[in-house]
């Protein structure tokens, strides 16, 4: 037992003298003594830093909702109110930013609100399909033949959080909400060609607040094709902004509470207005700054489990979340900001990992030789026969700053089963990548731009079995002279 004693007296002693020689000296660059932060600066600093690096996470965090309010505030400076439709007529083009955006099918997108009351989206019987999310991006319902409604039409109600008023009891599929902000999106899906009645049908759908159900007001179509819209979340003191915009809008959920804590002292906080002093913008604008590059991270180089489509290939699956976005310990914060900060909406179908309708993506970011692909260069994807998708696949281009479409002279960074490819003997395609056509493939060539990095996204529609149980593989993007 002496013995016992005289050792952890002496580690004691040992401990005591290491923890005095720090903090006497200094952490992290910050001077202490006898314990304490040796001036008032040294407790500054550190104040500065405890709040950058909570707004490092807080951005990364809140990504999934800025989004979406920056849909709508873009949507917004265009003349769009609530229940208003944007929507791509003609295919979309490279002209506005959206991310991942797909130039292969006509869809329309709208925002809704809430807060001051329930609202109606009445779909009419078409044959379309959609999603209603909140600015989260979790699903709330689907619409169209994919939604309850099998594609017959119906009137959809969404009740408000906390709502007391008024529920009908008929005519209408009752949808509860947690939020306030919605945006909804809808697909139109093109029979024989036949663009224009694919767009009528769309066009067919209202959006109007409950109240004034006996005489809505007409919604507005801005067409995509020819517009120049900004939906992107930039990083900047912006950023926070639609952030607090965002928060002062809905409620605040359980989940949430800790960031809600970390953003006061960030100068943002429920029931105020946004108006950081001169400190906070400084530390707002490096958190800002730091989150997106960390967040570039998670996008280009995921680390999640299960990323990998193909043992020794670069290619990787874009969606590796739940439509809940949550584990079965944790909430899916990483996946989620894998996911949305390169794309928008979720739906469950979306999440689904094996053959049947609907749709599955997988992206890749480098060529055979593990190099980011560069737009300067020359590049070759050779699309296998017999590609796993019952309805058609696409490969699109997308710039690696924005996230959005290549905005390439043609305005079209994409190319798809439905086009008149040059076809291998074989079966296989051969796609080209480059400033400048190869001769003779012409139709295979989408331009890329010098300067510019971009990444390759595979969209299979209504995938079959070999897209999963490896029978198919893509190569990697090879370079070429």
């Amino acid at each position: 037992m002496k013995t016992t004693k005289t050792k952890s007296k002496l580690a004691t002693t040992i401990f005591s003298g290491l923890f005095a020689a720090i903090m006497a000296s200094s952490v992290y660059g910050q001077d202490f003594h006898q314990g304490y932060p040796a001036n008032t600066k040294s407790v500054q600093n550190l104040y500065d830093e405890m709040d950058m690096q909570r707004a490092t996470q807080a951005y990364m965090w809140s990504f999934p909702a800025v989004s979406f309010q920056s849909m709508y505030e873009g949507s917004k400076a265009e003349g769009l109110n609530y229940g208003d439709m944007i929507i791509a007529d003609d295919y979309a083009n490279s002209n506005s930013l959206f991310l991942t955006a797909n130039t292969t099918t006509i869809y329309a997108q709208s925002n809704f609100t809430l807060k001051d009351g329930p609202v109606v989206i009445d779909v009419p019987n078409a044959r379309f399909v959609g999603m209603v999310d909140d600015y989260w991006q979790r699903s709330l319902t689907d619409i169209g033949l994919a939604g309850p409604d099998k594609g017959k039409g119906a009137k959809y109600f969404f009740v408000p959080p906390a709502y007391t008023g008024e529920i009908p009891s008929e005519g209408y599929i009752v949808i509860q909400a947690t939020q306030n902000s919605h945006n909804f999106m809808i697909r139109g899906l093109v029979d024989n060609g036949d663009v224009g009645a694919a767009v009528a049908s769309m066009k067919k759908t209202k959006v109007y607040p409950y109240a004034e159900r006996a005489s809505p007001k007409p919604n507005s179509f801005v067409s995509l094709t020819d517009a120049k819209i900004d939906t992107l979340p930039h990083v900047g003191l912006e950023y926070w902004q639609r952030l607090s915009n965002f928060i002062n809008d809905n409620p605040v959920e359980e989940r949430d509470r800790f960031f809600m804590a970390s953003l006061k002292f960030l100068g943002i906080e429920k029931g105020k207005p946004f108006n950081p002093d001169a400190r906070q913008k400084k530390i707002l604008l490096e958190g800002a700054q730091l989150g997106d590059a960390m967040a570039r991270a998670t996008l280009f180089a995921p680390r999640i489990e299960g990323a990998q489509v193909w043992e020794g290939r670069s290619w990787k699956w874009a969606v590796l979340l739940k439509p809940d976005q949550r584990g079965e310990n944790y909430e899916q914060i990483d996946e989620r900001l894998h996911w949305f900060y390169g794309a928008i909406y979720m739906t469950p179908a979306m999440a689904l990992r094996g053959p049947g309708p609907g749709s599955q993506y997988i992206q890749t970011f480098v060529d055979s030789k593990h190099n980011w692909l560069d737009g300067a260069n020359s590049y070759k994807l050779t699309i296998p026969a017999n590609v796993p998708a019952k309805d058609f696949w696409s490969i699109t281009l997308y710039d690696s700053e924005t996230r959005s479409l290549v905005q390439n002279k043609s305005t079209q960074p994409a190319v798809s089963s439905y086009d008149k490819l040059k076809v291998n003997a074989d079966g296989s395609v051969d796609l080209y990548f480059a400033p400048k056509a190869p001769k003779g493939f012409e139709s295979n060539w989408i331009e890329t731009l010098p300067k510019k990095g971009f990444f390759v996204w595979l969209r299979a529609y209504h995938p079959t079995e070999g897209l999963f149980d490896g029978s198919w593989k893509l190569s990697d993007v090879e370079r070429v002279k």
